[in-house]
């Protein structure tokens, strides 16, 4: 997914969370019991609704996009991390109690728990944990959102040793009985080796069309290693050798085809 979406989809999730929590305190101020005992109910409910909120969308990315799967989780992890404390701080004092009372008193039944006779009570959390919690979530936060982190951890295998792909190249290809009629009529040309320099191109030349850094993987990963090697494979093929929707394919494959072809035109 595009850097930009997982910073918004990170940074959505807790502000709906703490968003709505913040409305429901405000609307306490200067209540009376009974009314407090009502939104007490109410915040119970959208605390486990907050709980789907966060695990839900993996699971659904998971299920249909697999390949998103690592990618999604650092970006919300990243997320819930780098702004669960901003949204926090300012829908506090949104919500008529100033921000500092959470590094001076902590929460007030900010968590739930069973209590007697299947009541749920609230926890308080102190301000001795909540604000090592903090810093510790802000540090998570800008690690797990730097660029290098997500392409280092955010793709679903490494890139193989070059030699490793010329292997399994080398074994993919079954000996020839005849001789190809395009090396009878061109003998002198070779096809182009699989390379560093090759595999940097066909990168440099996906990124050029726009294509996301984990799907580039995909490609190199499945053992295409020169632009050739792209252009040459049916649109078919590289679905089966990499896993991704025809969709995609089918749109790399032409843009490729035109980049090479017509320079683009």
């Amino acid at each position: 997914m595009r850097y930009a979406h997982g910073i918004v989809t990170g940074a959505v999730l807790p502000l709906i969370i703490f968003f709505v929590a913040a409305i429901i305190k405000a609307t306490g101020n200067g209540a009376d019991a009974v009314v407090l005992a009502i939104l007490w109910n109410i915040y119970i409910i959208w605390f486990i609704i907050s709980i789907g909120i966060a695990v839900f969308p993996p699971i659904i990315i998971y299920a249909v996009r697999r390949d998103m799967y690592r990618e999604f989780i650092i970006f919300e992890a990243g997320g819930f991390g780098l702004f669960s404390p901003i949204w926090m701080i300012l829908f506090t004092d949104l919500a008529g109690e100033s921000w500092i009372t959470l590094f001076t008193e902590g929460i007030t039944d900010g968590l739930i728990a069973p209590g007697l006779g299947l009541t749920i009570v609230g926890i308080d959390i102190s301000n001795v944990f909540l604000v090592p919690i903090f810093g510790l979530a802000l540090v998570i936060g800008i690690i797990f959102l730097r660029p290098s982190f997500i392409h280092k951890y955010g793709t679903a295998g490494e890139m193989p040793e070059l030699g490793t792909l010329k292997e399994d190249s080398e074994l993919a290809e079954s000996p020839p009985t005849e001789k190809d009629p395009i090396e009878v009529e061109m003998p002198n040309v070779t096809p182009p080796e699989a390379s560093e320099k090759t595999v940097a191109d066909l990168r440099t030349l996906l990124t050029e069309l726009g294509v996301p850094e984990p799907t580039i993987n995909q490609i190199v990963n499945s053992g295409i290693a020169t632009t050739t090697d792209l252009v040459a494979t049916s649109a078919d093929h590289l679905v089966t050798l990499t896993g991704l929707d025809k969709k995609t394919i089918e749109d790399i494959h032409m843009a490729v085809q035109k980049k090479v072809w017509f320079g683009g035109l």
